[in-house]
């Protein structure tokens, strides 16, 4: 399967994750994706049914990232040493610490006597640490899948996090896993929900919750579905306390992206095709959309070019295969390697060589004759797989980063 890692990286939950054949009429599905993707819709028509798209490609997709990719279903580059795991949840854990969490909970502190864990006696001053005092400060994740990152967040700061997925499938199976941990489950009599951390459905262009609902919102890789990141953002906005901050991780095109090159056209098409957007924004289209939305703009820049001891122009942090480069280069991975062909049949990149694409296709087909995968399976498998060489291909000329980092917070005088 595409986005996936080699045996030993595979990321395991102790939970049994969801059955490939429990998706529901896959061939439908694919037909649908396929008629908003083929060459005489327009992006105009793809913007205006964006609902129906997202749906049909995570209908399809949720089940193939989770068995292949594990539960956070994002990108991130590998330092020296580090596994696929750890480094999915720095890269996650690196997000949270930019939502001034710390002081959030001392807005929270303000208003609540909270009984601190321990021996600790009842106090007026919330304490961070305090998995009572962290559990009132509330978080949003804007496009959550199946909540791979919320609970590791979740776990990581103590705090109770809400994630937000248009798609029906996603949100049983996150909350699905998060009753599955008693980890996430706050103590009675403090107050609190039962779980520290749940799934909802909704659109995140409308979404279902009250003004000022929340201490802070991330988002993911996620965003990049929406049809207009103004509204995106501001909705977001909308939902968050004066003085909260958002942060997020975009998928974007960058300034070395070149509108009149055929090849980096073809690159756009099979990104949008294989993962189930509507069109891709350029970093400067995605941060002028925050401006507008009425954040403070405090951090941004391309997270793909921070020092990672990879294939990197030490003077840039470009990714490279010069000499210079490989002079550099100390054991770190970039995060379109598990996208890029190989011919060692033990990794999952063989798939994306020319024989192991038309091996992983046929295999499927024989899977569906069999009934031991739903039809259209195959058709499925050659979309993301498609999508995957774009990834790849679009993070090795650099004009494609899925890491643009921004950082906003919410004006302090706003008014709801």
């Amino acid at each position: 399967f595409s986005h996936t890692q080699t045996p030993h990286t595979i990321h395991c939950e102790t939970q049994e994750k969801g059955n490939l054949t429990s998706a529901s009429n896959v061939k439908s599905s694919v037909g649908e994706y396929e008629r908003l993707h083929a060459n005489e819709t327009s992006v105009e028509e793809r913007n205006s049914n964006y609902t129906n798209l997202v749906n049909s490609y995570y209908d399809l997709a949720t089940l193939f990232y989770e068995w292949g990719w594990g539960a956070s279903f994002h990108f991130s580059n590998r330092h020296p040493h580090e596994s696929f795991d750890e480094a999915t949840r720095r890269h996650e854990f690196y997000l949270a610490s930019k939502l001034g969490l710390s002081s959030a909970l001392g807005k929270v502190g303000d208003a609540l006597r909270t009984r601190m864990n321990g021996d600790y006696a009842e106090s007026d001053e919330a304490r961070e640490g305090s998995t009572p005092s962290m559990a009132r400060v509330k978080v949003l994740d804007v496009g959550c899948g199946i909540g791979g990152p919320m609970r590791n967040i979740c776990k990581f700061a103590g705090v109770d996090v809400t994630g937000l997925t248009l798609n029906q499938y996603q949100v049983n199976r996150g909350n699905e896993l998060c009753q599955a941990d008693a980890h996430f489950r706050n103590a009675k009599g403090d107050g609190l929900p039962d779980v520290r951390c749940r799934s909802v459905q909704g659109d995140f262009m409308k979404q279902p919750f009250e003004p000022s609902s929340f201490d802070a919102a991330y988002a993911i890789e996620a965003t990049c579905h929406a049809p207009d990141r103004v509204g995106c953002y501001s909705e977001i906005r909308r939902v968050l306390k004066p003085g909260a901050i958002f942060a997020c991780y975009e998928w974007c095109l960058t300034d070395k992206y070149d509108a009149n090159n055929s090849e980096h056209v073809s690159i756009k098409k099979q990104i949008e095709e294989g993962d189930g957007l509507p069109d891709i924004a350029s970093t400067h289209h995605c941060l002028t959309a925050l401006k507008k939305a009425g954040f403070e703009i405090l951090e941004e820049r391309d997270l793909v070019n921070d020092e990672y001891g990879g294939w990197q122009v030490p003077a840039t942090g470009e990714y490279s295969v010069s000499k210079e480069a490989k002079k550099h280069h100390r054991g770190g991975k970039p995060w379109m390697l598990p996208l890029m062909p190989s011919w060692n049949p033990f990794t999952q990149r063989f798939q994306f060589n020319w024989f192991g694409l038309r091996l992983t296709k046929y295999s499927l087909k024989v899977m569906e004759f069999l009934r031991l995968a739903p039809a259209g399976t195959s058709r499925t498998q050659i979309l993301l797989q498609s999508g995957g060489m774009g990834l790849a291909r679009g993070g090795e000329l650099g004009i494609f980063t899925p890491m643009y980092l921004m950082v906003g917070r919410v004006p302090l005088d706003k008014v709801d």
